[in-house]
């Protein structure tokens, strides 16, 4: 029996959509990670304010939270969503996200129950700040080029411009190597993000202004079909 606690300070955030009961893919997990904080201001006052980096990768994923929510969608396999903490220190230790099965401890009967299927990393998905050229939705692929095609379809049929690249994603600080989806696998991995996002992030320019709203719509309509097909199709 688990204790509930009330006003605890906490660094990482987690959400998670069940499986329609009876369905044999339940034990399958799809995790969604978007991180939430931002650098601390520098010592000379800088303030960094983290609008598309990565505050636009929590609103998208806040946003297929409430699209599954309204549209009565019924996953076949199960869903994690994490906004975590990559910033800042604790006893002297700086803050990194746990490994990706970690969060699983989070609650009863999560752990050693699930096999994770996909991972899925938000971040600066609100363009690249540039009003004359709004790049493209950049799908970067880690492990499986057949999850990445799966959103780069996806995002086709939304009509929103899209590449895939190749550049690994570094996620050891939320995927143990030793930790594995499966036969000590790696969990395929794919980051969503928009082409040229890195101009102003950690820079004092990454602010609200600069969010480029049709590439957030756009991100958002491509990740929420992708995800909804990835929940109940085996062969996406």
């Amino acid at each position: 029996q688990g204790t509930v606690h009330t006003d605890a300070e906490v660094f990482h955030v987690l959400g998670h959509l069940p499986a329609v009961e009876a369905q044999s893919l339940g034990g399958q997990m799809i995790v969604v990670l978007a991180q939430y904080d931002m650098p601390p201001p520098s010592p000379d006052g800088v303030v960094y304010p983290g609008a598309n980096d990565n505050a636009s990768g929590v609103a998208l994923m806040l946003e297929v939270i409430r699209t599954m929510q309204e549209t009565g969608y019924r996953p076949y396999k199960t869903f994690l969503f994490v906004a975590y903490a990559g910033e800042g220190t604790e006893n002297g230790n700086r803050v990194n996200p746990l490994a990706v099965e970690d969060y699983l401890e989070a609650k009863l009967g999560f752990a050693g129950n699930f096999n994770i299927e996909a991972i899925v990393e938000l971040r600066g998905v609100g363009g690249n700040g540039d009003p004359e050229d709004h790049g493209r939705l950049a799908v970067e692929s880690s492990g499986s080029l057949r999850l990445a095609n799966h959103f780069v379809a996806g995002a086709k049929r939304v009509g929103a411009p899209v590449v895939r690249t190749g550049t690994p994603l570094d996620i050891t600080v939320v995927f143990d190597q030793n930790d594995g989806a499966g036969a000590g696998q790696e969990a395929p991995t794919v980051g969503i993000r928009w082409e040229g996002w890195q101009t102003t992030a950690r820079t004092p320019a990454d602010t609200v202004a600069r969010i480029d709203t049709t590439a957030l719509e756009q991100a958002g309509r491509a990740v929420s079909l992708g995800l909804m097909i990835l929940g109940r199709d085996t062969d996406y």
